[in-house]
């Protein structure tokens, strides 16, 4: 536990909403609201501990929170999943502990219930919705995953969020148009897409090193994908599939290559426009 609280970083606009809070008399709130995120933030890190992730950083956001691993979408989706709803998940435990705490320590009123509750209910709504880098934009991503080659999910799920990032804007420009939290928070999330787009090339670059050092890992079941010979290395590479191993075969010839094959030529020698069908004569 100690450990785990050495990871735990605070965003500059975090101390924002701190002080607006208290500004407008409401640190009772703001103190429940710092234990509800610290909570959610240390179900998602404990349980990526107990799988063995290799966690970055723990860090507290003006919504919520984020808990940073150095894994690249090559974790079980059993295991990614566990991870991201051990985070929600606290919120119901939470709210378990406010009704007994009720009922047994004089200082928990019920005011300090229903409002402990309303925290938490707004709270883990909000971080199931389908917006990135929530809980539900992540959730988002490993369903998009779970059908489509990693690098098409990553862009199609991050599309999505947009687009309903945009509807929750319209929504709030409509109906809070001087909510200043509310807004705060909305560009919080639109810099984290935009960066999140940006990086998208990084993130894969980093799930390929992190696939071909994990090549002898027993992925289940194989993925056939069928290719022209004139494909690129570069397009090839795209029809990646998490958690399943890729064999390409060329429509041409029938020639069957293994994915292993041609992360080999990539990393080896960075020749990305080579096409398939000559790596398949080597």
């Amino acid at each position: 536990m100690i450990n785990l609280l050495l990871l735990v970083r605070v965003h500059p606009l975090f101390w924002f909403v701190v002080a607006l809070g208290i500004a407008t008399g409401y640190f009772r709130e703001l103190l429940m609201l710092f234990v509800i995120v610290c909570c959610h933030e240390f179900g998602h890190a404990v349980a990526a501990k107990y799988f063995g992730w290799r966690l970055r950083k723990i860090e507290l956001l003006p919504f919520g929170g984020v808990a940073e691993t150095e894994e690249y979408g090559n974790r079980p989706y059993r295991e990614e999943l566990i991870v991201i709803l051990a985070g929600p998940f606290q919120h119901l435990i939470l709210m378990a502990l406010s009704w007994i705490a009720v009922g047994l320590f004089p200082f928990w009123t019920t005011g300090d219930h229903e409002v402990f509750l309303f925290h938490n209910s707004a709270l883990l709504f909000f971080n199931l919705l389908p917006l990135w880098p929530l809980d539900g934009g992540k959730l988002l991503q490993l369903a998009t995953s779970k059908f489509l080659p990693f690098r098409e999910a990553q862009t199609w799920a991050l599309r999505f969020s947009f687009g309903f990032l945009m509807i929750v804007v319209l929504i709030t420009a409509l109906s809070y148009p001087i909510h200043l939290q509310w807004w705060v928070i909305l560009a919080f999330l639109s810099v984290c897409h935009y960066l999140e787009w940006r990086q998208q090339p990084y993130g894969y670059l980093r799930f390929l090193l992190e696939r071909r050092l994990l090549e002898s890992q027993n992925w289940g079941k194989n993925v056939t994908t069928h290719v022209s010979s004139e494909e690129t290395v570069h397009v090839a590479l795209r029809r990646l599939h998490k958690n399943k191993r890729t064999v390409y075969k060329i429509k041409e010839t029938g020639h069957l290559l293994d994915e292993k094959d041609v992360l080999d030529h990539w990393f080896k020698t960075r020749k990305s426009h080579v096409s398939i069908g000559t790596l398949a004569h080597l």
